[in-house]
């Protein structure tokens, strides 16, 4: 940066390594001892870069998931061309060269408790970035939206995996019976949150603007209390590539969307994602859906539109939010209450209920014969023998003729989907499984055919 000396104006240029300002000492013009400097900042030898700063948050396997820990974050210095490479919910690589700033005062005081940094002996780790690689970047910047956007690789291992899964003859049957093993029944809510985990293909309007339209479902699902709802969420969450599970009772209108925070050094306002703009291109699974009715507002344009509009303290924006919603709700009084609505159950405006493709209604009948097999499959999955008792009480014949075949494909789904004892086979493992919708997501992307949109007529 060039600085004019306030005696002599004579004007000098000094380096200002990692942005941080510094006066010159002494003039080195001949004769002059003044030590009074303007800054130039209109002069030739003021060279001026765009800079930004971001913070990465680690993407946590399930072993650290499982072990409780937060995860790490580290703020990244960006300089030049790599500003605005990245918007929040992105998933990057940055390399870079690890640096230390001085620690603030006010922050020194925060974290020792003592008045004064005079030893400067605190300093704070950050990443000058070199380059950043953006998993959804070239596809946002090419204006394809096709995909997954995952950094999602897979082994020779791994795809030879895959293709022995695809060969199944039963698929649906087996991907069903592996999303939650650990949950009697329930085959059709299960089939719905693995078609949702599979997502669907985002099209756009034939005009020129090329408005997006939403390919991914929303399910909701309602029901007593203990019948598994949460566990079926939770193994959702799970086996999706990329996925976000909140509480409704811990979750706040900005822990979902967006929200402002204020930096320390420049004073300047900073967007934070929430969880519907980190499940980008993925799932977002909402437990006790019921419990966070004030938040509900705030979930419209997200299903819908499938982005996020924000407008305070200046910044006027809006951030991607493509993705699935899984919700799972308990109706108000406990029970379901077949006298009234969904909507009156819940307590829930029909402008949001409406949004929800799907929504599943999970009554607790009492059935002497059903609880007797619930009891038995509980008792034999703590046993380790749960492969021996079949999943729910369909056909046991292992010998079908043609004819047989036939009654079986006419029967409806949640018939077919159920399991006799002859077909229990392993569940494919979540690792796998993870694997498999990963690649699907990745690579297939089929097209309704005129058969199947009229049977949907």
């Amino acid at each position: 940066m060039a600085f004019q000396c306030a005696s002599c104006s004579d004007i000098q240029a000094i380096p200002l390594p990692d942005g941080k300002y510094a006066m010159p000492t002494k003039c080195v013009a001949d004769g002059c001892r003044g030590r009074t400097f303007l800054p130039c900042r209109g002069d030739s030898l003021t060279e001026t870069i765009d800079w930004q700063t971001i913070r990465v948050q680690e993407i946590m396997s399930d072993s650290q998931k499982d072990s409780g820990r937060i995860p790490r974050t580290i703020d990244c210095e960006l300089t030049r061309d790599l500003v605005d490479s990245c918007v929040p919910g992105d998933i990057v690589t940055v390399t870079g060269t690890v640096k230390v700033n001085s620690v603030d005062e006010g922050i020194f005081i925060y974290i020792s408790g003592r008045g004064r940094n005079n030893d400067k002996c605190m300093f704070l780790l950050y990443l000058h970035g070199n380059s950043v690689n953006n998993t959804k970047g070239n596809k946002r910047n090419s204006g394809e939206s096709t995909g997954s956007g995952l950094a999602m690789d897979f082994t020779m291992k791994e795809l030879y995996a895959i293709q022995e899964i695809q060969s199944q003859e039963n698929l649906f049957q087996l991907l069903v019976g592996s999303l939650c093993p650990s949950i009697f029944g329930h085959e059709m809510v299960k089939a719905a949150l693995i078609l949702c985990l599979f997502g669907g293909s985002q099209k756009f309007t034939n005009d020129k603007n090329r408005i997006p339209v939403r390919g991914d479902p929303h399910i909701l699902i309602v029901g007593d209390p203990g019948l598994g709802k949460s566990q079926m969420l939770q193994a959702a969450a799970s086996v999706a590539p990329r996925s976000v599970y909140v509480c409704g009772n811990t979750t706040t209108t900005s822990g979902l969307t967006v929200t402002l925070s204020k930096e320390g050094g420049s004073g300047d306002y900073a967007l934070e994602a929430g969880a519907l703009v980190l499940a980008d291109q993925g799932c977002c699974c909402i437990d006790e859906f019921d419990k966070m009715t004030s938040q509900h507002q705030a979930l419209l344009e997200a299903m819908e539109q499938q982005s996020i509009s924000i407008a305070k303290a200046g910044i006027v924006c809006s951030l991607p939010a493509r993705c699935s919603i899984l919700a799972a709700a308990n109706p108000v009084g406990g029970h379901y209450n077949k006298a009234k609505t969904v909507s009156e159950n819940l307590k829930m405006g029909s402008a949001l209920l409406s949004r929800f493709d799907l929504v599943f209604i999970m009554l607790d009948k009492p059935d002497e014969e059903m609880d007797c097999v619930l009891s038995e499959y509980v008792m034999s999955l703590h046993a380790g023998t749960s492969r021996a008792i079949m999943s729910s009480p369909a056909v046991r014949s292992s010998v079908m003729s043609e004819s047989r075949l036939q009654w079986e494909l006419d029967k409806p789904l949640s018939e077919r989907l159920k399991l006799s004892r002859s077909e229990i086979t392993d569940p494919i493992p979540h690792q796998l499984l993870r694997k498999y919708i990963g690649y699907a997501r990745k690579y297939v992307h089929p097209k309704i055919g005129p058969d199947a949109a009229l049977v949907i007529q």
